[in-house]
């Protein structure tokens, strides 16, 4: 039957019903699809979190193993974590990419997660963890301080580091000039490292648990001062 204007039959004009049900196949297979493209970029994702994470603990491993001394070149890292160089250099394009996300992989490991403290209290209540952690790993910690390779592992963090403790510093003795905020921040920090673990554990035979105490109470002491200092100069003027 032509339609009631003429021209085309109405049997010859699309269903509505069947119309409708290719529109809700097609929104099912397009979310299918979607859904599958999205499980996929996550398995991607997950694997190459996967692959780059064995890459730090292989490179982890061999710091602990031969130290910073034996050199820790892409191939030897490759190998030990069954990859290829190429694989390396994919997830960590250069050596200073490398030393930070190693640095932050074997804090995570030890347990000192978190970044440096940029507050007094955070300070206080990181340090036994801290000198926990270097006791745990003696041999990476040692080589980070007395190597040419552990310092420019340790130099990729320098700018991180001294803004965290100025942070600090700022924070809890803000009255302080620029100058001495610096001081006391670097002070903090130094306090604050394996540079003072190993003088206390070489120089003095103090473990850990002794050894953060000690930093702790000295650490404790300055801030007290730093705290009560009114902006008072940390030395008073020389008189002439």
């Amino acid at each position: 039957m032509w339609g009631r204007e003429g021209g085309v039959p109405e049997d010859a004009l699309p269903n509505l019903t069947t119309i409708s049900c290719c529109q809700g196949i097609n929104s099912v297979i397009n979310t299918n699809i979607m859904t599958a493209r999205t499980y996929k970029s996550d398995l991607r994702r997950d694997q190459a979190e996967g692959t780059r994470l064995r890459i730090l603990n292989a490179a982890a491993r061999i710091l602990e193993r031969d130290g910073v001394e034996a050199g820790m070149t892409n191939r030897k890292i490759a190998a030990e974590a069954a990859v290829t160089e190429m694989t390396v250099y994919r997830h960590f394009p250069n050596r200073a990419a490398l030393d930070e996300a190693l640095w932050r992989h074997v804090n995570e490991q030890q347990g000192v997660a978190g970044g440096f403290p940029d507050r007094f209290e955070a300070l206080i209540e990181r340090l036994p963890a801290l000198f926990a952690s270097f006791d745990a790993t003696p041999a990476h910690i040692t080589s980070t301080i007395t190597t040419a390779t552990g310092r420019e592992m340790r130099a990729s963090q320098d700018e991180v580091r001294r803004a965290a403790f100025l942070a600090a510093v700022a924070e809890g003795a803000g009255d302080l000039t620029a100058e001495d905020q610096r001081r006391a921040a670097a002070v903090l920090q130094l306090l604050y490292s394996a540079y003072a673990w190993i003088s206390l554990r070489e120089q003095w035979a103090l473990g850990g648990p002794d050894a953060s105490c000690a930093i702790q109470w000295a650490a404790r002491t300055l801030i007290n001062d730093l705290q009560q200092r009114g902006g008072q100069p940390l030395s008073p003027a020389i008189e002439t």
